[in-house]
């Protein structure tokens, strides 16, 4: 119970900062009516109906009502920056996907679509191997989008020659190769030759539980179904990279890693599906009515797959957790790794210090609450005024048609506004970051030249809630 509380701890301010960004315009609203709760409550309730008025409640003084004020003060005892904080990150990711993964990446598949229109497939397919293993090479970026991109543009440009389902067929191929081909690369160039790096183990957590974990497991001979939950539903990049650490042979990894096929298909259908929809007959009608059903039965598929895999993973750690830990626990730790997370910690620590909400001067509590005042009004704005924001695009349109020319005219008035508030947003937060860093090293220099260490995690809390 109390390793999952401590679990669960550790991720509540995420939550919250979550709550923040999302509920903070509707909280004014809150207050506002308790204010307005608590003045009927002092000059009307308290004198007409004196005894169904506890007796705390007769006696709060508040401009709020009592129960309200609680609430207050538990909101006023959390980690305020750093709740803040992921309130932006929670805005960064929103604008990530809303914009960059919805709006920008359909401009840029229209235009691709467009560029190899007279291109022949094989072309096509070398493009979109460049292209998709370049995205693989960054560790953030899952296989998804990139299996997705093959459903479009190799559809689109191989329809005509390969047939609509023969091109399917191809792309659920090429992608397959394109996973498998980044596998090698990921395993035996950067955890095979950089495995020696102390920032590339360090990036893999090889000293952490659940790393070692998979280390027990990707070390089983054979096929074992925990290893092929673990190479399909692992994160790609750490994975493939601890294989390559951990020395294993390639084609048995090559091998295990081949159900990822069960991910790779629906997911091409999910774009080749999305092509479909856009197309028109002569007569100007959908070419293809049924394709939006399919390609929603599709990513219902892609969505069940990704996470039978990613559960099954999860499942097959946290069995080897409590089944093997013995094995795990004689696994040595790599000593360079655990400095450098000691030295991470030790930053971490010292942040955290510096950054309770008592210690922070007011010139940069106000640079943070700014900050998360102009995340919440991009989102809000973006979510709530999307046809103001960006222009109607589509995958068969083209930049030149319906866009003038300038892929940037899809962003309209209000989404420039947006764009803006979000860029202000994130630069006060670097602002306050970097203030936050400075002072966090100072710190750590002067503890260090009188021989005491920063507070621990838990005893930052401890002095923050005091």
């Amino acid at each position: 119970v109390d390793k999952v509380k401590k679990q669960i701890d550790s991720y509540i301010d995420v939550v919250r900062g979550l709550l923040v960004l999302a509920f903070s315009p509707l909280s004014l609203v809150f207050l506002l009516l308790s204010v307005i709760n608590q003045c009927i409550r002092r000059y009307i309730t308290r004198h007409c109906c004196r005894k169904r008025v506890p007796d705390a409640e007769f006696e709060h003084k508040g401009i709020f009502t009592l129960g309200v004020a609680r609430q207050i003060n538990y909101v006023l005892s959390w980690d305020q920056v750093q709740v803040l904080t992921y309130a932006v990150y929670w805005g960064v990711g929103y604008i990530f996907l809303n914009v960059l993964a919805s709006k920008f990446t359909t401009v840029f598949l229209s235009w691709l679509i467009e560029y190899t229109a007279d291109m022949n497939i094989f072309a096509v397919t070398g493009i979109v191997i460049g292209v998709g293993m370049a995205l693989f090479m960054l560790p953030p970026i899952p296989g998804l989008p990139i299996y997705l991109t093959s459903g479009i543009v190799l559809v689109s440009v191989g329809r005509n020659t390969l047939t609509l389902w023969g091109s399917i067929g191809y792309a659920s191929a090429v992608s397959t190769i394109l996973k498998l081909l980044a596998c090698s690369v990921q395993q035996q160039l950067i955890g095979a030759n950089l495995g020696g790096s102390v920032a590339v183990k360090q990036m893999v957590s090889i000293n952490s539980e659940g790393m070692r974990a998979m280390r027990v497991i990707l070390s089983d001979k054979g096929f074992s179904s925990r290893k092929i939950f673990v190479l399909v539903g692992g994160p790609d990049w750490p994975v493939s990279v601890l294989c390559g650490i951990l020395g294993l042979d390639l084609l048995p990894i090559l091998v295990g890693t081949l159900p990822v096929v069960i991910l790779v298909v629906p997911t091409v259908l999910c774009g080749s599906f999305a092509y479909m929809g856009s197309l028109e007959g002569d007569n100007g009608l959908d070419k293809y009515p049924w394709a939006d059903t399919m390609g929603a039965v599709a990513s219902a598929v892609t969505a069940g797959a990704m996470f039978y895999f990613m559960l099954a993973a999860a499942a097959a750690v946290k069995s080897t957790l409590e089944n093997e830990k013995d094995i795990i626990d004689a696994i040595p730790l790599d000593e360079d790794v655990k400095e450098a997370d000691a030295v991470s910690a030790e930053k971490s620590d010292a942040y955290r210090r510096v950054t309770i909400w008592s210690n922070v001067p007011f010139g940069m509590k106000c640079i943070i609450i700014l900050s998360v005042t102009m995340m919440i009004g991009c989102c809000y704005l973006l979510a709530g005024f999307s046809s103001l924001c960006f222009e109607e695009y589509d995958l068969m349109y083209t930049i030149r048609e319906h866009l003038g020319g300038n892929w940037t005219n899809i962003i309209l008035l209000h989404g420039r506004i947006a764009l803006l508030l979000f860029t202000i947003s994130y630069v006060l937060l670097f602002t306050f970051q970097t203030w936050a860093s400075k002072k966090a090293n100072e710190l750590i220099l002067n503890l260090r030249s009188e021989g005491l260490s920063p507070l621990n995690a838990n005893e930052v809390n401890s002095y923050a809630a005091a």
